[in-house]
């Protein structure tokens, strides 16, 4: 299990990450990867997804390759069972469809980071429907899959961590929305939740 977990893992980052950044810029010339070395806000969050990431595979990592390691990590022994294991494998594979389908509605709009420099347009169809952060939803239910299936001091920090800046990020989108989109974004705000409540 601990190796199929990494395997999945690199999966994920390849087919849901890389691979649509690539196709994104080979279709439209424009680089979803919107994060920059400026000091703003919504760069620190990129750099706060790099660190949390990183923190995420080295665990990954360690728990395939080298378990022994694992008992430095503090874990939380009363949530170590077969059945957290596959409720955590079942919830990542779920949030990699979530987020495989959210990108398929977004089509050539996916961006990591806000995109400043070219115009903006509002996805309202499919999972945009039901959730205005469908993919930051997935991102969250990942994190909790991988808390699940190794539950851990540092699986909790990856998971605190990681709805906080999400949280934030969620946020300045808004306001970004807000600012470029104004009315169409209110109205949308009004008819679809956040998340899903």
């Amino acid at each position: 299990m601990a190796t199929y977990l990494f395997i999945f893992y690199c999966a994920f980052l390849i087919t849901l990450f890389i691979v649509p950044s690539y196709i994104t810029y080979k279709r439209t010339g424009i680089n979803p990867f919107k994060f920059s070395k400026e000091e703003t806000a919504i760069n620190y969050v990129g750099k706060a997804y790099k660190i949390i990431s990183s923190f995420a595979l080295v665990i990954i990592v360690l728990n395939a390759f080298f378990p022994s390691a694992m008992q430095y990590l503090v874990s939380i022994e009363y949530l170590v069972s077969n059945t957290s294991v596959w409720i955590g494998l079942g919830l990542i594979h779920l949030a990699f469809v979530v987020i495989f389908i959210a990108q398929r509605n977004m089509a050539n709009e996916w961006r990591i980071g806000i995109d400043r420099e070219n115009k903006v347009k509002l996805i309202t169809k499919g999972l945009f429907s039901v959730s205005r952060n469908p993919i930051f939803l997935g991102v969250i239910t990942v994190f909790i899959g991988l808390f699940l299936m190794i539950p851990n001091l540092i699986t909790t920090v990856i998971l605190v961590a990681g709805a906080l800046v999400i949280q934030v990020q969620v946020r300045l989108e808004e306001e970004f929305l807000l600012s470029t989109l104004g009315e169409e974004y209110k109205i949308y705000m009004m008819e679809v939740k956040r998340w899903l409540f």
